[in-house]
């Protein structure tokens, strides 16, 4: 059986803090800097790790609540310019991260072994179990932090 490993559930638990920890050492010129080769601002992949976290928060529940359904996908392209993220308000956003995150957290550190292998059907990835969405999430935020910091070091003196 297949769960997540303390160090792991530690690090999901601890993106928003390290998210937040990140913008507290930039000003607000570099958050919105807009990089050369068409990647998100900072600004914005905050706003889209919010929207992915709250499209997460609903998978988990739905494979928990409904195992066997299908779960939504969407095209996070088409919300950044849909949804006009580079004018968002990015303090929401993280607040929401942070909401939804320690609300799954919460959830996930209290269920039983045994339902780590409900599934659900993702359109893109076939049967994915409540385990691989956690690495998926798992993850995105990983991936997002990295990103920053990567761009911390494209931006302008």
């Amino acid at each position: 059986m297949t769960k997540p490993s303390q160090e792991q559930f530690n690090a999901f638990a601890d993106a928003p803090r390290q998210f937040s920890t990140l913008l507290a050492q930039l000003s607000e010129q570099h958050i919105y800097h807009q990089p050369d080769n068409g990647e998100w601002s900072i600004h914005e992949v905050i706003i889209h790790i919010a929207d992915a976290e709250t499209v997460g928060f609903w998978r988990f529940r739905r494979t928990l609540a409904e195992p066997g359904s299908t779960l939504a996908v969407y095209d996070e392209a088409a919300w950044a310019t849909q949804l006009s993220y580079t004018r968002q308000r990015r303090d929401l956003a993280l607040t929401l991260f942070t909401a939804l995150r320690a609300s799954s957290v919460e959830l996930l550190r209290s269920l039983p072994d045994e339902a780590w292998e409900r599934t659900s059907i993702h359109p893109e990835r076939g049967v994915i179990s409540l385990y691989d969405l956690f690495l998926v999430y798992l993850e995105h935020s990983t991936l997002h932090l990295q990103q920053i910091e990567q761009l911390t070091h494209q931006l302008p003196a």
